[in-house]
């Protein structure tokens, strides 16, 4: 018998599960321990929305609530018979399923999968199979540094290196405590990988040298954070939850140490931005909950259903972006579900394209180079509303602002109002450094000129 699951024993456990099977007769069909097949269904199952809130029946209020909902005309009706009632309710609580608390944790061979209108669960042999590989990759990838480390690392090696002419090598032997047992080929690669403030410039030994082979496999996030989370288990998710389409996040540089901007593209085109001090993981979890406070849970999950991002630090915590703590002051260690994370594969940003396009528009306004040490948010939201107002071909000549709030509503148009961002006439619309004042406008030109070699 094979030590590790093949695609095939994965095959006859889903089918196995559709039957209605349990663990014990699985364990005896494949001869693996009962508790082996249910920790290869545990972990490897998938989230899916099929059926999602096809009847109003999703919530745990719906048999006792008495809300009543009033008609143009004004004749009252129960509330609970409106349309998908529980998107417009501010009392909401999603109701799970009792039987995915009990084995076979998933919704394979249950009976009432057509009509049941709650979230589900399964397991999918071509996803599991995806998912293990997957793992075994990165587990022979070997360790990764977190955000965390890196940034100690980098904050011990920028000034000895600069400014007394130190190899990384006479660092480590005088800090060892800063590299957290990290190799010295580690270090060099992660150097050679741009992942520190320090180039091969600033090491007189090593820039005579010639670089070497790009190592694609070296990410900035630890290989433990993508577990379950990887672009293949991402295209998996997708097979399963038919329609869902995902938010693409990204991170836009200044001026190299300064403020940095977070950015957000919803498939209908319309970019979020937030401006921040540095790169940090606290910093990405930070704005979700921000955005979930703002838009209250529901809408929030409705927002965002799935995140999907590259590998750089500031995504290194994808736990607490999933999920958030029901009850932080009395029980913090409970938390509950609110979105799904992907990763982009290492060097692929063309698998996140439309975040990445939409860069381009406000690169004119935010010429690369430019610090954005002088900006504030509100210059930032006010750019967004210039860059959300502007018409595009892809969406028949429409603004992003515009096809948010036709698909989300009323709802859509006030969590806009809460971010600052308004509709602009196209008319006026201005993408262009001038429109966060003078004085951008020259750091602009003066990071142009410093791009073609011209100094100040």
């Amino acid at each position: 018998m094979a030590k590790h699951m093949t695609l095939d024993t994965r095959k006859g456990i889903a089918h196995g599960l559709d039957c209605g099977l349990t663990f014990a007769e699985l364990s005896g069909m494949f001869s693996r321990a009962e508790s082996t097949i249910a920790n290869e269904v545990r972990n490897r199952m998938i989230w899916s929305n099929r059926n999602y809130g096809c009847t109003n029946d999703v919530c745990e209020h719906f048999e006792t609530c008495s809300k009543v909902y009033r008609n143009a005309d004004g004749r009252k009706t129960p509330f609970k018979r409106q349309k998908r009632c529980f998107e417009m309710c501010e009392d909401y609580r999603r109701r799970t399923c009792e039987k995915l608390g009990r084995a076979p944790y998933v919704c394979n061979g249950c009976d009432r999968q057509s009509t049941c209108p709650l979230r589900k669960r399964y397991y999918d042999a071509e996803a599991a199979q995806k998912n293990y590989r997957g793992i075994l990759s990165d587990a022979r990838r070997g360790t990764q540094a977190d955000a965390g480390t890196l940034a100690d690392m980098n904050a011990a090696l920028v000034d000895p290196i600069r400014r007394r002419g130190q190899s990384i090598r006479a660092v480590m032997t005088a800090r060892p405590e800063a590299f957290h047992g990290f190799s010295e080929r580690s270090v060099y690669n992660y150097s050679n990988s741009k992942l520190f403030d320090v180039t091969r410039g600033d090491m007189p030994y090593t820039c005579r040298r010639k670089p070497p082979k790009e190592d694609r496999s070296v990410t900035k996030t630890d290989a433990k954070c993508r577990v379950g989370r990887t672009y293949d288990d991402y295209l998996s998710f997708l097979g399963l939850n038919f329609g869902i389409q995902p938010v693409e996040i990204d991170t836009v540089l200044g001026s190299v140490g300064g403020k940095v901007l977070f950015t957000m593209m919803f498939p209908c085109g319309l970019m979020l931005a937030f401006l921040r001090d540095a790169k940090t993981s606290q910093t990405t979890t930070r704005i979700f909950n921000m955005l979930q406070d703002l838009a209250g849970l529901e809408f929030f999950t409705r927002l965002f259903p799935v995140v999907l991002c590259d590998n750089g630090p500031e995504f290194s915590d994808p736990k607490m972006i999933e999920f958030f703590r029901v009850d932080p002051r009395h029980n913090p260690y409970k938390l509950e579900r609110r979105t799904h994370v992907f990763f982009c594969d290492p060097y692929c940003s063309s698998q996140k394209p439309h975040v990445e396009r939409n860069h381009e528009e406000i690169r004119r306004v935010l010429r690369k180079g430019a610090s954005f040490d002088m900006l504030r948010q509100d210059d930032v939201d006010r750019m967004l509303s210039h860059v959300n107002s502007y018409p595009r071909p892809s969406l028949d000549g429409k603004t992003p602002y515009d096809e948010f709030v036709s698909f989300h509503g009323e709802r859509g148009r006030e969590f806009l109002d809460k971010l600052n961002i308004r509709r602009v006439n196209p008319e006026f619309v201005t993408l262009d450094p001038s429109l966060l004042g003078p004085e951008f406008k020259r750091e602009a030109d003066n990071a142009i000129l410093r791009r073609k070699g011209v100094t100040e």
